[in-house]
């Protein structure tokens, strides 16, 4: 089996105005027939969250491919999944001391975590974004977003109760197609009413990536959607970091340790 995927992560509008950087990041990886997908959303707040979710992106990449290296799928349990976490709020400490900081707060992101194969999927989610997998007739939220303790709040990676309060999926069942978004595209991209992904926001992505020919990342796509997600018609709805991710599965095989 193989993958076609694409994906974009753009500034928003706030951003730009107030010339700070993106905080939303996005990392991708196909590693033997396991395809890797990453997103994290930093804290609009948090002065280092553009550092933070770049940091957990990759890291996550590097541990499942590491651990793929020498183990099953099937034991990515929620257990391992904790320890690197905790990996990742003691390098986050570290941070914190070295830049002076009161709190591990300045780095708070979320993260969008899956890992797909022919048999069997692994799914993690802190905070809001979605991920939402299907086929070509439906698809369906992974995870709802975490809400936090108040109104417009959500929780993060740096959260001393993080260890606890991540969500953690597995399912055996084949997934067609898997898209992943930052919160900053709920607003088009989700049926708040339904609880479930906007199919048709969804279909016209999907259709443009199934006609492609080539198996792997499309740069072309790539660019239509960058340019999508910069569009006036998005930037009406929202002004935050915007980032999508869509990919569908194929039958042709292929061998690859592609990053993106």
């Amino acid at each position: 089996m193989g993958w076609k995927y694409f994906y974009s992560s753009v500034k928003g509008t706030s951003h730009i105005a107030s010339n700070t950087p993106k905080q939303d990041n996005c990392k991708i990886c196909v590693f033997k027939d396991y395809l890797i997908a990453t997103v994290a959303d930093g804290a609009g707040s948090a002065k280092y969250s553009d550092l933070s979710s770049k940091f957990i992106c990759k890291l996550f990449i590097r541990k499942t491919k590491q651990w793929l290296t020498n183990n099953n799928l099937e034991d990515l349990t929620r257990d391992v999944i904790a320890e690197w976490f905790t990996y990742f709020q003691k390098v986050i400490n570290r941070a914190v001391v070295i830049y002076k900081l009161e709190s591990s707060r300045e780095f708070a992101t979320t993260l969008l975590f899956s890992v797909l194969s022919k048999n069997f999927n692994v799914f993690v989610q802190i905070g809001d974004g979605i991920i939402a997998i299907g086929d070509k007739n439906d698809m369906e939220c992974v995870f709802l977003p975490q809400n936090g303790e108040f109104i417009n709040t959500t929780h993060f990676a740096t959260e001393t109760s993080a260890i606890n309060i991540f969500m953690y999926k597995t399912t055996s069942e084949p997934v067609n197609r898997i898209a992943m978004h930052s919160d900053g595209i709920e607003q088009i991209a989700l049926d708040f009413k339904a609880k479930k992904p906007f199919i048709p926001f969804f279909v016209p992505f999907f259709s443009a990536l199934e006609k492609l020919e080539d198996i792997g990342y499309s740069e072309i796509l790539s660019k239509q959607l960058e340019i999508f997600l910069h569009s006036d018609r998005v930037n009406k709805k929202t002004d935050d970091d915007k980032t999508l991710f869509l990919a569908s599965v194929t039958t042709e095989n292929v061998e690859s340790d592609d990053e993106q």
